[in-house]
């Protein structure tokens, strides 16, 4: 007679436990901590992106160009900032981020020298840090992705201004803050080429226009009453350049005064047209935002940077000859009524 083999108990119980874990399993694959579903993105990098500001048409441009690196490359972007010029509002955002876990933080910072502690504490978490279009040497950052080559642009910028001069007479300067690095480096290098190649040059002032196009044309205006014989104006951001621009018109002094600078083709067009100025320079913002958050995800994955490197979607990369932690993204754009109708870079 066949008889029916016993099962033991302990049989049953591996089942149940198994069965109960495979619940378990399955119920925290569908939802996070706080029981909203997830979409287990766990493995998509995400890079963080801070301008020195928000709102304005250059950091715009800078955003299109960013966003569209992190669709090509699949990366997930957070670009934000404060509304005004903050070092103290960037900080926050940066400390936010941190306690958020994103893989990378890239800064435009307004305050150099404040960010260092977040740095660290960022670099501590594991997080990959950059700086972007102005730089904070002494932070701790990995890489500083930079528009250009300061030293060309510094004089570049001089030398423009000191031809249209006939290289003499007296000349001011208009720039956003003495916190900005990048500016700063850049009037550092132009006032360093006017005392060594142009002793008829005289610098009779420095207005700090606080990146605002209405003040900038206001302490402009204050500039020309003050000095009747002001012969040139070097501008050295984006809001100032047309400030100073609408403050020449104004006083009736095109042809009079000259002015370049570093800003953008859609604001300077109507000066350029109108011959308030005969030249400014720049490089595609699109292009400096793009580049930032390639290097990044490179820089995440713990790529190896050097000079000569192919980076997809840009080209090989070329690092500054005084810091081997700083890209360049290109030479310097100069601005002419011949050439201006040839760009727009998004706005």
């Amino acid at each position: 007679m066949h008889q029916t083999s016993r099962v033991p108990l302990r049989f049953f119980q591996i089942i149940a436990t198994v069965f109960v874990g495979a619940l378990f399993s399955i119920g925290c694959g569908q939802s996070g901590e706080d029981g909203a579903a997830s979409n287990d993105s766990s493995d998509e990098i995400v890079i963080a992106m801070m301008p020195k500001l928000v709102g304005i048409d250059y950091f715009v441009a800078c955003e299109k160009g960013a966003q569209k690196a992190a669709d090509d490359l699949g990366v997930k972007l957070i670009y934000d900032g404060p509304a005004t010029p903050s070092g103290e509002e960037q900080n926050n955002y940066i400390d936010t981020w941190i306690r958020n876990g994103v893989d990378a933080i890239c800064i435009a910072p307004n305050q150099p020298k404040r960010i260092k502690p977040f740095v660290d504490k960022a670099r501590a978490a594991g997080i990959t840090v950059l700086t972007w279009d102005s730089d904070a040497p002494d932070s701790g950052r990995q890489f500083m992705v930079n528009q250009v080559d300061d030293k060309v642009l510094g004089e570049s910028l001089m030398d423009e201004i000191a031809r249209q001069m006939n290289e003499e007479g007296e000349w001011a300067i208009a720039i956003a803050s003495l916190d900005a690095a990048n500016l700063n480096t850049w009037r550092s290098y132009a006032e360093a080429r006017a005392a060594e190649k142009y002793p008829q040059l005289k610098l009779v002032e420095t207005v700090i226009t606080k990146e605002n196009e209405t003040e900038a044309a206001q302490k402009v205006g204050t500039l020309l009453n003050a000095h009747p014989n002001l012969k040139g104006i070097i501008a050295f951001d984006s809001n100032s350049v047309p400030g100073a621009a609408e403050a020449i018109k104004r006083a009736g002094k095109i042809g009079q005064v000259a002015l370049t600078g570093n800003s953008t083709p859609g604001k300077m067009r109507p000066y350029i047209k109108e011959g308030v100025l005969e030249s400014f320079f720049l490089w595609d913002p699109r292009a400096l935002g793009e580049l930032t958050v390639r290097i990044a995800k490179a820089a995440v994955e713990g790529q190896e940077l050097k000079e000569g490197d192919e980076i997809p979607g840009y080209g090989n990369l070329r690092f500054s000859p005084r810091d081997d932690q700083t890209i360049i993204l290109s030479d310097p754009i100069r601005f002419t009524a011949e050439n201006i109708d040839e760009y727009d870079f998004g706005f």
